[in-house]
């Protein structure tokens, strides 16, 4: 069984700390011996700012943010073009005896600002 979401229209953050991406939750079933595959896949971000921006990903299930997360960062200071950086994160979460919620999180590196301006997706795959 597969599990999907997709985000819509364009969307930026400038957090410190992980926030959820509008549209990207999807609950995943009660399993227990079993797992899902957690994908999210941020084809487009780019980031803004002035201080080596980049943009950190990661899931959060039942509200619990993964230590497995997914970063992008330029190499120059201020770039003068914020190029695309396609980011994919890969998760494996346990199921329980209870259905769970995942989240796909965001926030910018070093207080850069980060943009998704095309769909970004979170899929669950029971194994």
């Amino acid at each position: 069984m597969a599990i999907y979401a997709q985000s819509s229209g364009s969307q930026y953050t400038n957090s410190a700390s992980f926030v959820a991406i509008p549209g990207l939750t999807v609950s995943i079933p009660e399993g227990v011996g079993t797992a899902a595959l957690v994908i999210l896949n941020v084809p487009n971000p780019y980031a803004t700012g002035n201080n080596t921006p980049g943009g950190t990903f990661g899931i959060s299930v039942n509200s619990t943010v993964s230590p497995v997360q997914a970063t992008f960062t330029y190499n120059e200071v201020a770039p003068t073009n914020t190029g695309r950086i396609p980011t994919t994160l890969v998760v494996s979460v346990p199921l329980i005896n209870a259905a769970q919620t995942v989240t796909a999180m965001w926030f910018g590196v070093r207080g850069s600002t980060v943009h998704i301006d095309t769909p970004a997706t979170l899929s669950a795959i029971l194994t």
